[in-house]
């Protein structure tokens, strides 16, 4: 119980830091860095890159000391490291500075490297094989849930607090989990055995993922779903922009609907999921996530040549019309639902324990390193190709949608 409300208050403080961020960041309509200009969508995604670097560099060492001392004061410090770094984004002269702000985000990002592989490591360590499932199923919806209220209410925070006050507010969230951290079952298990030096550690965890085609699977399926989860958070950007004709910093309200539907999606696939094939369901998600990514990509094609043929220029996804882009947001939450419930479980039931940290930080070096590329690409192509954010979106989409779909196929008919 400790753990799961550390991890909320944890969660909605990570969230909302992107969305402080984002505002501090695109207070002008284009942003001048290195002597080049960049706009909105660009700006997320080189702060995407910021926080995204010490999850490639530092992840994988992290695992290893993650395996080696206490989870709880691991998941303690990191909670108030990343505090205190929040704290400084109250700086009122951050704004002009956009390198001095990349690089903040990068030390805030390095407690989180330590944070996800303890808490990871220590949910089937507290609860029951059988169990895990259903533990997934609550750590994934609420975890999915404050992602995207996490984002939603960086507006209302900011708006109220001002962008002076909005980090020490933001700060509080980390310094709430920490105390609660407190009280959770520790696992200091220094002394137990020789420990050999670092890296070779790594080489050995690396090894186990190579050679256990069950485990390197699992870990490329959640990959290949964050890289998809993080690219529509860049994307939210534009889109709010581009087609909902909101602020870049409102991007929120795309990301909380399918936020809503990961809770939802996750809720039933913790009660419902035992009983339907893993494969199937997994397939299947890819392919709703793929199908509604390109229906949500089709919003600004309407919006440019469908609305003016019926005398509705200048008419945006606004207002009553927002439900839509929404709707399909909601929609995809729930396919990554039935993607990460699953293949999440099942990988934490199939590694030991002694392999946790370094099982699951390589876990998250593959999906920071696998989700750089692509989001890059994606800020300069919601910038700059025709169409914008809608034409990323159906070039992530329909692609997904016809690999899924195909698998699905295949295995249907075995």
């Amino acid at each position: 119980m400790s753990l799961w409300i550390a991890q909320i208050f944890s969660q909605f403080a990570d969230r909302a830091v992107f969305v402080l961020f984002v505002a501090v960041l695109t207070t002008h309509a284009v942003t001048r860095v290195a002597g080049h200009n960049f706009g909105a969508a660009q700006m997320t995604s080189l702060l995407y890159v910021a926080f995204t670097i010490p999850a490639v560099i530092l992840s994988p060492v992290a695992g290893v000391y993650v395996d080696r001392w206490s989870h709880r004061m691991v998941l303690i410090c990191s909670n108030l490291f990343r505090a205190g770094f929040v704290c400084l984004v109250a700086i009122p002269d951050l704004k002009f500075h956009p390198i001095v702000a990349f690089f903040l985000a990068f030390l805030i990002s390095i407690g989180s490297q330590f944070f996800g592989p303890a808490e990871t490591s220590s949910i089937p360590r507290i609860v029951k094989h059988e169990d895990l499932y259903s533990a997934n199923s609550l750590f994934f919806t609420t975890m999915m849930i404050a992602l995207g209220f996490g984002f939603a209410i960086g507006e209302p925070i900011i708006e109220k607090t001002g962008i002076g006050n909005a980090p020490y507010a933001v700060a509080s969230g980390f310094f709430i989990a920490a105390l609660l951290l407190i009280g959770i079952a520790d696992n200091n298990r220094r002394g137990e055995r020789k420990q050999e030096p670092w890296w070779e550690e790594l080489r050995f965890g690396i090894a186990y993922i190579v050679d256990n085609p069950y485990v390197f699977r699992a870990i490329l399926k959640i990959t290949l779903l964050f890289s998809t989860i993080i690219t529509l958070n860049i994307i939210a950007v534009g889109l709010s922009q581009q087609v909902m004709n909101l602020q870049p910093f409102q991007f929120g309200y795309i990301v909380a609907a399918a936020g809503l539907g990961m809770g939802a999606g996750n809720f039933w696939v913790g009660h419902n999921g035992k009983s339907i094939d893993s494969e199937k369901l997994v397939y299947g998600g890819f392919a709703g996530l793929g199908l509604f990514m390109s229906l949500l990509g089709t919003l600004g094609y309407i919006q440019d040549y469908i609305f003016p043929m019926v005398g509705l220029q200048d008419v945006y996804f606004n207002g009553w019309l927002i439900s839509i882009p929404l709707f399909f947001s909601l929609c995809i939450g729930i396919s990554c639902a039935f993607v990460a419930v699953p293949t999440q479980a099942q990988l934490q039931g199939a590694v030991p324990e002694e392999l946790r940290g370094k099982v699951f930080a390589a876990q998250n070096t593959a999906m920071s390193a696998a989700s750089t590329i692509p989001v890059l690409l994606t800020g300069v192509s919601a910038d700059n190709l025709p169409g914008g954010v809608s034409t990323t979106l159906l070039i992530i989409g329909l692609p997904t949608l016809i690999v899924a779909a195909v698998h699905l196929l295949r295995k249907s008919l075995k």
